[in-house]
């Protein structure tokens, strides 16, 4: 029998997308030299900036001056079990900006599209103990997540709504958003530490608002 015109022997053979990984080649910044504000002065900002009672429960942060973050096009909010997603007015524009500089970062880049992932955020009294309880050997009873000024992003992990066939990976991401840290530190927006073995930036706001 005779062939059809302008079929070829392999036309019904489906060929799978080659994931690409997207690189940015540029060196790993020195983190722990570059965040290195101690916990010191994360507790005298946040007391000074933040909450003046802090919250027993969370049933008590209702009315204490605070807004809730909520996952949208430059961030989410990690699925919580020691603090719970509420910032002063300060902090929290303080997140958004972090947040919208390293996606715009990301885009003059030509890279693609990823969103951070913050991890803790406040914490009340009863949250503390819980933790304490947990075995966490950074947990203490004075801690910046208590007065609303601070919240973590962690390296490890960031998000992608969009599918396709290119990917970057986590160490890549972070040099961009450790480019980002170190401008909004250097503007004296914020007080950052690198904690290795949280595996987040620790951030306590110095925005007034």
């Amino acid at each position: 029998m005779k062939e059809d015109a302008g079929l070829s022997d392999n036309s019904d053979v489906y060929e799978e997308p080659q994931v690409r990984e997207i690189i940015y080649h540029a060196s790993r910044p020195p983190y722990a030299k570059w965040f290195a504000d101690l916990n010191e002065a994360h507790l005298d900002a946040a007391a000074r900036l933040g909450l003046k009672t802090i919250p027993e429960t969370r049933n008590d942060i209702g009315g204490v001056g605070l807004v809730r973050i909520e996952d949208n096009r430059y961030y989410t909010v990690d699925n919580l079990k020691y603090s719970v997603p509420y910032l002063t007015k300060g902090a929290k524009s303080c997140l958004d900006g972090i947040a919208k500089a390293f996606a715009d970062s990301l885009k003059r880049k030509d890279l693609l599209d990823y969103k951070l992932v913050v991890s803790s955020v406040l914490r009340t009294e009863e949250d503390v103990r819980r933790l304490k309880r947990s075995g966490n050997p950074n947990a203490s009873d004075r801690s910046a997540h208590c007065y609303g000024t601070t919240f973590d992003i962690t390296y490890t992990r960031y998000q992608r709504d969009d599918e396709s066939d290119a990917f970057m990976q986590p160490y890549e991401l972070t040099k961009v958003l450790g480019e980002v840290l170190r401008d909004q530190k250097r503007d004296g927006k914020c007080l950052i530490k690198y904690e290795k073995q949280e595996h987040c930036f620790h951030i306590t706001s110095l925005v007034k608002k």
